[in-house]
């Protein structure tokens, strides 16, 4: 896979990994790209959206947060969820990449695989895969240069 160099604008698009997701639906600084006009749009496996449904309970009730409410600000999220049909052809090479990091992160790396993309995670194991990774900070930084 060719890596692009995204560095003076933002990428079109971005496959979403479950930690900047999750920060966003709790008020940290990722919503402020996904709600951006100007940010790129948003990807991500169904693999992370039932990763994000799993840890929704404990992190409401750590934060005090309504789960109903975040439970429903998932679902309207300007996200295009993609099934694992979509990118199952790349599973054994995103699992090759990954395995020694994080093996549960293969449905990410392949996705960004199919669609030549670049991962938004806060989570340094992806870099490893071999494929380009924005944080958040990234992201917003561009978002301001650009502004």
């Amino acid at each position: 896979m060719r890596l692009r160099s995204w560095t003076i604008s933002l990428p079109p698009a971005v496959v979403a990994d479950a930690n900047v997701v999750l920060s966003a639906l709790i008020g940290g600084r990722a919503r402020l790209v996904i709600a951006s006009q100007h940010g790129p749009k948003c990807v991500a496996t169904q693999a992370v959206a039932e990763e994000i449904a799993r840890h929704l309970p404990r992190l409401a009730a750590k934060r005090g947060l309504d789960q109903a409410l975040l439970l429903a600000a998932l679902q309207v999220m300007p996200i295009a969820w993609k099934p694992a049909a979509d990118y199952e052809e790349h599973r054994e090479e995103a699992e090759k990449r990954i395995a020694d990091r994080d093996p549960d992160d293969w449905p990410t790396v392949a996705l960004a695989l199919k669609l030549d993309l670049p991962v938004w995670s806060q989570d340094k194991d992806l870099a490893v895969a071999g494929v380009e990774v924005f944080t958040t900070g990234e992201l917003l930084d561009t978002l301001r240069d650009a502004g």
